[in-house]
């Protein structure tokens, strides 16, 4: 469903952006695709909710973790700050700390964690329709439906579990965006924020089973997580109901990293989106 396009069509698809060849990095085409655009994520995570809800699925909102009861190899149950859970199957989905979940059952994880920052301007009318990513300059501008516009970019070059903005994140940012689209400049920041991103070694994600029987993962997904999360969500459970890993996830188990068969996927992860 993509297709490549030049200088004059992109052009004409986003006037803003600088096509022209004396910019620092020449744009000299583009894959272009169609069916893509944006989501509001709170929207979806709630339509989940309430459809897990509708049919029998307790969510415990602000419940930590606290521990994982292991006994023979296999899952006993999951403790928390409001009780005790008895469970022989645990599904590690979470993102920043699955590292740290893990370990609660004694599987360890090759993942590391990695803040993702990312930054809102003022509100002004529309005129960017489509998401502009440049792997070059790891920046994507996107605009929302009350006008703001978001700019994201790469992970920050070092782990922490910091959830908080940098200014040297906000001028690097600004930089880069400039250099797409110098008619922003004008433009105010509102805010900046960051995420927690957990990068494997091939920058793929870690789905099925491990050595302890009943402790599964879903973990590993970087940047583009939030787009497999239906597929993957799929998988995952057919994997856990049949006892069978899906051929489509056959290739993301956890053994793939002491086999050597890794999956890289470092293009795919290389910018927030």
């Amino acid at each position: 469903d993509s297709e490549v396009i030049g200088p004059a069509e992109i052009k004409k698809m986003v006037p803003f952006l600088d096509v022209s060849e004396s910019a620092r990095y020449p744009i000299l085409g583009a894959l272009y695709h169609p069916p893509g655009g944006t989501i509001r994520h709170d929207a979806v995570v709630w339509g989940y909710a309430r459809a897990a809800d509708a049919l029998g699925v307790h969510v415990h909102q602000q419940t930590e973790v606290t521990g994982i009861d292991v006994a023979g190899g296999q899952v006993r149950g999951v403790r928390t700050s409001r009780g005790d859970i008895s469970t022989p199957i645990v599904l590690n989905c979470t993102a920043g700390w699955s590292t740290l979940v893990a370990e609660m059952a004694g599987v360890r994880l090759p993942i590391q964690t990695f803040p993702l920052q990312a930054a809102v301007t003022e509100p002004v009318r529309a005129f960017l329709h489509p998401v502009v990513v440049s792997g070059t300059l790891h920046v994507y501008v996107s605009q929302t439906d009350r006008g703001e516009l978001v700019f994201g970019a790469s992970v920050d070059p070092f782990a922490s579990y910091s959830t908080r903005g940098s200014l040297e994140f906000a001028e690097g940012l600004a930089g880069h965006v400039l250099q797409l689209m110098p008619a922003l400049s004008k433009m105010r920041l509102l805010r900046q924020w960051a995420g927690l991103c957990d990068m494997t070694p091939d920058f793929s994600p870690v789905m099925g089973g491990t050595e302890v029987a009943g402790f599964y993962v879903d973990v590993g997904w970087g940047t583009y997580g939030f787009k497999a999360g239906p597929v993957s969500g799929e998988a995952m459970a057919e994997c856990i109901a049949t006892g069978r890993t899906p051929e489509i996830i056959g290739a993301f188990g956890l053994s793939r990293f002491g086999d050597g068969f890794l999956v890289g996927e470092k293009g795919a992860a290389a910018v927030g989106h």
